[in-house]
């Protein structure tokens, strides 16, 4: 038997940024996860994209802070005695299709808010800056099997919404151990490849943890970072039917081309919700991800049995890049990750206490807070210690930005939100 004052059951890039900022703080953690190494689950499957572009003011503040933190990132870890990822700004661009600029009135008016530069460009500022981009209309996004996949419709894309403090990082995976490595340094503990079978209450709160292997950990305060597997540890400590706000596992897959001639690696990413699908530079490759369009279903999987080969969504989603890059070339051989994001229902991940003292959550993060995760540490420990989330407004300072953002809206109790997709 152990003892600690904090225990984190997961070592992603959430996870490990909880274990240093609690360190920071004085209190002992150790960070449990089944896979071999830190970041090595979802944080590895991770675009590691940067931006601001949220239609909820917290969401863009909190993104715009963690951004600063990216920036200096060496100087936020304080002890990095090995190589470390590597933030690349290269700006990023939202593409609008005519007669859908309404959709993007609440991200600009919170960009506006937060106090984030962003340009309008036209169709001509577009090409200028992407050599070779198609501005035909695609949209709505359609599956492979569906009449016109693939073929331009009436309309164009009219502009562009062009935001220059944003990214992406070069090695999420060697970001979350950069995390690692510093909370180490501050007396935090990491155990790899050991599963929790069971949440250990004593006089109705927490009191530690059981492992697969028979240990017995004890403390007084665990925190559920499990990524794809947090719903599971929110059945082990029986508090599921108390969250208003569920998450679930979702399978996704992510395309590696080799970039087409006229595509710049410094350019920045692209947003293109007419073809569904967003785009990164990633040495001399093009990276494509799914935007989630409606058309394509929610693959909720079973976290420790899913497939994890490459499927026609594959081909999916190189194809709708393709609408939009007329000369990529789709490869015969399928590159890039297949990986899975802890999905809440309206992608807004939970930051929270709950019902059962000492119990709590950073979950339904992946797909769009791997961004967040510099900030995300110290917002939980700020909750940890206040313990006061539910009574009163708990209010964080974004020291960059020199504002305050309520946590309230990353409660567990807090009504769905509109938010179409990962894009959030």
């Amino acid at each position: 038997m152990k003892e600690f004052d904090a225990i984190v059951i997961g070592a992603g890039v959430i996870g490990c940024s909880i274990s240093l900022a609690l360190a920071r703080r004085g209190i002992k953690t150790l960070n449990v996860d089944a896979l071999p190494a830190a970041g090595y689950g979802s944080t590895s499957h991770s675009s590691a994209i940067v931006r601001p572009f949220y239609s909820h003011e917290t969401s863009c503040a909190l993104a715009h802070e963690a951004r600063h933190r990216w920036l200096g990132w060496r100087e936020f870890l304080d002890y990095a005695p090995e190589p470390v990822a590597r933030y690349v700004e290269t700006g990023g661009l939202v593409l609008v299709r005519n007669g859908t600029e309404h959709l993007y009135e609440n991200n600009l008016a919170m960009l506006d808010k937060v106090g984030v530069e962003f340009h309008r460009l036209s169709p001509q500022e577009i090409k200028k800056i992407y050599p070779g981009i198609s501005l035909a209309a695609f949209g709505p996004p359609k599956c492979q099997h569906e009449e016109g996949f693939g073929e331009p419709v009436s309309g164009n894309i009219t502009s562009g919404i062009f935001i220059p403090a944003s990214g992406y990082v070069s090695d999420p995976q060697l970001a979350a151990r950069n995390l690692q490595v510093a909370a180490e340094h501050e007396g935090s503990m990491f155990s790899f490849n050991v599963r929790v079978t069971n949440i250990l209450r004593e006089g109705g709160a927490i009191s530690g943890v059981e492992l697969d292997r028979g240990d017995i950990i004890r403390a007084p305060t665990v925190v559920n970072a499990a990524g794809p597997h947090s719903f599971a540890i929110n059945d082990l400590a029986g508090i599921t039917s108390s969250l208003k706000i569920k998450t679930k596992p979702h399978r996704h897959e992510v395309a590696y081309l080799k970039a087409p001639s006229g595509y710049q690696q410094n350019a920045g990413f692209i947003v293109d919700l007419d073809a569904g699908v967003y785009q990164r530079p990633d040495s001399g490759d093009m990276l494509i991800g799914s935007a989630d369009p409606n058309c394509d279903p929610p693959d909720v999987v079973n976290p420790d049995d899913y497939n994890d080969q490459f499927t026609a969504q594959w081909t999916t989603q190189a194809i709708r890049a393709a609408q939009r890059w007329p000369e990529l070339g789709i490869e015969n051989n399928a590159r890039g990750t297949v990986g899975l994001y802890d999905v809440s229902d309206d992608w807004i991940p939970i930051y929270d206490r709950t019902d059962l003292p000492g119990f709590y959550l950073a979950i339904g993060t992946s797909g769009n807070q791997f961004k967040n995760a510099p900030v995300v540490g110290d917002l939980m420990a700020d909750v940890i210690e206040n313990r006061a989330h539910d009574s009163a407004p708990s209010l964080m300072n974004l020291t960059n930005l020199k504002r305050s953002i309520d946590l309230s809206f990353y409660s567990r109790h807090r009504d769905v939100q509109e938010t179409a997709s990962v894009m959030a």
